[in-house]
């Protein structure tokens, strides 16, 4: 054990000391530490403007991050790739005189150090914004880091080492809690949408005793109402279920044997784990270890077009090998968006008489949240043969973007038109609001040429990126607020064709400028 200590302090050191030696990596550091104080500052003045800061509502944000923890890290854990293995661990531990056991809970160090850190904020948090006494946040923090942290190792360990379960069985009980998971979504998009998304139907819904009787996921829920709002009958019991569970889970996993049958699969994951790290690096936008190769239709077609043209023609031709064509995961998150906004805050959107201004608020959050995603372009630039076709800068960059700007305008159709009907938006502000979304995307991917141009490699993919994103965000930020001011003290009609006209603006300019630049990029391939 010892030397499995040793081993995880000196590679956390070693990383440490390589990340902050790389200017890409120490920008990303500051920028993540400087966005996650902004956004605990955020979160916190957010909670005091909805009136949440009170012990109800900890114990909601408790409850959130409790289906979280338990579901997410069940997933995780039962398909084995809840735990970072690196090809090292392969070839030196795996093959040490350890128990595999041992070497299980030291690989997981990372998933420790994540929860006790989101623990000791919600500790603060508790004590500053939620106003709870001292000796109560103390007792919150307690039962996060051990009670909760003792019940993930156990079930870690009997889901990774119990080897007499049959991968069927656990295949069937991941796909029944994803569906128990969209059940309860949409039950709880079903209670808002009858009941109204305010704060008395949320105290309402957490209130309900069946809640606490949920096994696991309930009793958790009962000893933070217990600490929170004092003792009834039913949270005592099912808190000291909670305890049992817990109990007995440690016990069950320390006598658990465990022979080392997961080292094949924890292998596998390694190179997968490896091979995603490096395709990250190169700059692509990766959702996830699959593990599964992908399966092509075969299309009969021939390539079309001429000059640049060829380049559009060849993704399309590509995209109708795909499985589901053009629809991809970032398809999916759209139509999981629309349905959520749509059908859960319609009437807090009609009530509201500005429902087009909040559809506009739904577009910008989108493109900000899928901002790293640049699909087949990204891949497109590593290619030489892109400089070398015969035909003007401005014409090959258009045909190779031009994929992604259909795509852009699919998901922004996904996105807005229903959004905008249940929302009782005006048609016109719809088409607004659509081709707003396609010009964004299309300004981000133009941007990040010429950040990629003006940069190089010297800061990596992570500096281009920053730089990207705070160029984008200061010529884009401007023709919002010159909108909004129009609008206030204009004509609210004014504020859709202000935005979309600046952005094209914005755009077209983006456009031309990488266009002049475009020829550059071969140097960096």
């Amino acid at each position: 054990m010892k030397a499995l200590i040793y081993l995880t302090k000196r590679s956390f050191i070693n990383n440490l000391k390589r990340a902050l030696t790389k200017p890409s990596t120490l920008i990303a550091l500051i920028f993540g530490i400087v966005y996650g104080v902004f956004i605990i500052f955020s979160l916190g003045i957010m909670a005091i403007g909805v009136h949440i800061d009170s012990a109800k509502g900890l114990l909601a944000i408790l409850t959130v991050w409790s289906i979280y923890e338990i579901f997410g890290n069940f997933l995780g854990y039962s398909s084995r790739k809840g735990i970072i293995f690196r090809p090292g661990h392969a070839h030196f531990v795996f093959t040490a005189p350890i128990d595999p056991k041992l070497v299980l809970i030291s690989s997981a160090w990372m998933n420790y150090l994540l929860s006790i850190i989101v623990w000791i904020l919600i500790g603060i948090g508790s004590m500053t914004v939620f106003r709870i006494p001292v000796l109560s946040a103390v007792v919150i923090l307690l039962a996060g880091c051990v009670l909760e942290l003792a019940f993930e190792v156990s079930v870690m360990i009997f889901l990774y080492t119990n080897d007499r379960v049959p991968e069927k069985v656990m295949k069937g009980i991941r796909m029944g809690i994803k569906i128990f998971l969209i059940a309860c979504a949409l039950a709880v998009i079903l209670y808002f949408r009858k009941n109204g998304l305010t704060l008395d139907s949320v105290w309402t819904l957490l209130d309900m005793p069946g809640l606490q009787m949920i096994p696991a996921l309930g009793w958790q829920i009962a000893i933070y109402r217990l600490i929170l709002l004092g003792p009834t009958t039913l949270n005592v019991i099912c808190s000291l279920l909670y305890l049992v569970m817990v109990a007995v889970s440690v016990m069950a996993a320390i006598r658990m044997k465990c022979d080392g049958g997961y080292y094949e699969e924890a292998a596998k994951f390694a190179d997968d784990y490896a091979d995603l790290k490096k395709r990250q690096k190169n700059g692509e936008m990766v959702f996830g270890l699959s593990g599964k190769k992908r399966s092509f239709r075969r299309v009969r077609e021939k390539i079309a077009g001429k000059g640049a043209q060829a380049i559009f023609y060849r993704q399309l031709h590509e995209y109708k090998k795909e499985r589901f064509f053009i629809f991809d995961k970032i398809t999916l998150i759209s139509i999981i968006l629309a349905f959520v906004f749509s059908y859960g805050l319609s009437d807090s959107a009609a009530d509201s008489g500005a429902g087009q201004l909040f559809l506009l608020g739904v577009v910008a959050y989108v493109s900000l949240v899928m901002s790293g995603y640049l699909g087949k372009w990204e891949s497109e630039l590593k290619n030489p043969y892109l400089f070398l076709v015969p035909d003007t800068p401005f014409r090959k960059m258009w045909y190779a973007t031009l994929m992604e700007h259909i795509k852009a305008f699919v998901n922004g159709c996904i996105i807005c038109i229903p959004i905008g009907i249940f929302w009782h938006v005006n048609p016109v502000e719809i088409i607004f609001c659509i081709l707003i979304y396609v010009v964004i995307q299309a300004d981000r991917l133009y941007t990040t040429v010429l950040a990629q141009c003006l940069l190089g490699d010297v800061f990596g993919k992570t500096g281009q990126n920053v730089l990207r994103m705070f160029i984008q965000t200061a010529l884009l930020g401007v023709g919002a607020v010159v909108a909004v001011i129009v609008g206030i003290f204009v004509n609210m009609d004014f504020i859709f064709p202000i935005v979309l006209i600046y952005s094209m603006m914005v755009t077209v300019a983006m456009g031309v400028l990488a266009s002049l630049r475009f020829d550059t990029m071969e140097q960096l391939v």
